[in-house]
């Protein structure tokens, strides 16, 4: 796996404006949630993402970094992402959150689920700095402030800080779960 570089990812940001246009004025085309300024990072320092990648066979792929309070991961599919830690807005016995591609999520991880959050070989996920983001395979996760961390790929994310969350998802979903109330 590969961080994008800052051209395909100009181009893929271009690509999916321009189809948010066209869905934005064809009558009947279902709306995605309008992403926010939470959701946007591109005005974030890019990191290599070889730094963050396990090359450990039981890690499958996956690239990890840590923030914090929060311990995340990238992959090892293509538009997956998670964070293992709690908001004070989780719901009880929440060990963390995920998405898994683009049609599921994101969703509370919860202890007993085969979901894996972290290492299995003992990698040491190094700190994802204040004001950086990492993308691989189609995910981008960023550290806006601190005690803050937040990831999408093109149509789901979350942001989570000590207090709340945030889910991003398509309007009229159901495969997610909820965002609380503000």
């Amino acid at each position: 796996m590969h961080a994008s570089n800052p051209v395909r990812v100009g181009v893929r940001t271009l690509i999916v404006a321009v189809i948010a246009l066209v869905a934005a004025l064809l009558p009947g085309v279902a709306q995605a949630a309008p992403p926010t300024a939470d959701f946007d990072f591109s005005q974030y320092r890019s990191v290599n993402a070889d730094a963050y990648r396990s090359l450990a066979y039981s890690d499958n792929g996956r690239h990890y970094f840590t923030t914090g309070r929060w311990s995340c991961q990238i992959g090892p599919q293509a538009n997956a992402a998670a964070c293992k830690g709690r908001p004070a807005t989780a719901p009880p016995g929440v060990i963390g959150v995920a998405f898994a591609g683009e049609s599921q999520g994101p969703y509370w991880v919860r202890p007993g689920s085969s979901f894996r959050l972290g290492p299995v070989s003992g990698f040491r996920a190094p700190v994802l700095p204040i004001g950086s983001r990492i993308t691989v395979v189609n995910v981008t996760c960023a550290v806006p402030r601190a005690g803050v961390v937040a990831c999408r790929n093109w149509n789901r994310g979350f942001q989570l800080s000590r207090g709340t969350h945030r889910f991003l998802y398509p309007a009229g979903d159901t495969a997610h779960d909820g965002n609380p109330k503000r």
